[in-house]
């Protein structure tokens, strides 16, 4: 075995450690995006122009992020439409969704912490969340206003 230098070793130290640091950066990079999801709607112009009308994003839970993202494109592909627009036939579906959301408490909106609260508690299923954090992060919640006789 050669023998080498302390300088030579101190600098081949100094690369290793280069090397994994650059690798936990890149690990760390591509865990953060996996838990992202997107989705992005066309539509085409009369003029035959094919126009990107929303680019969306969520990140959290990707099994409830889903969902979110469905609300969001639906609201976007509904908007398009109404407006003279065609949507691609593969999404055309996002036009039939019902996006109803579960109300929130008498005199509440709902918030982060409550979805969160009621979905870990088994009382919303995974689409309900994910339509309630899009309507949310759309700036779309408001008080639920009960009447006397409603009240929850």
């Amino acid at each position: 075995m050669p023998h080498m230098s302390a300088p030579v070793i101190g600098k081949l130290g100094e690369q290793g450690n280069l090397l994994i640091h650059r690798f936990l950066i890149i690990f760390v990079a591509l865990f953060l995006s996996s838990a992202c999801t997107t989705g992005k709607l066309y539509y085409t112009e009369t003029s035959g122009k094919r126009v990107l009308a929303c680019d969306v994003e969520f990140v959290g839970l990707p099994s409830v992020d889903k969902f979110a993202v469905e609300y969001a494109l639906s609201l976007c592909a509904k908007s398009s439409t109404q407006k003279g627009h065609t949507i691609d036939s593969d999404q055309q579906y996002l036009l039939t969704l019902d996006l109803k959301i579960p109300e929130a408490k008498c005199g509440e909106a709902w918030d982060h912490e409550s979805a969160k609260a009621q979905y870990r508690a088994g009382n919303l299923s995974k689409k309900e969340y994910g339509y309630i954090v899009a309507n949310m992060d759309l700036g779309l919640a408001v008080v639920n206003e009960c009447s006397p006789n409603n009240l929850l």
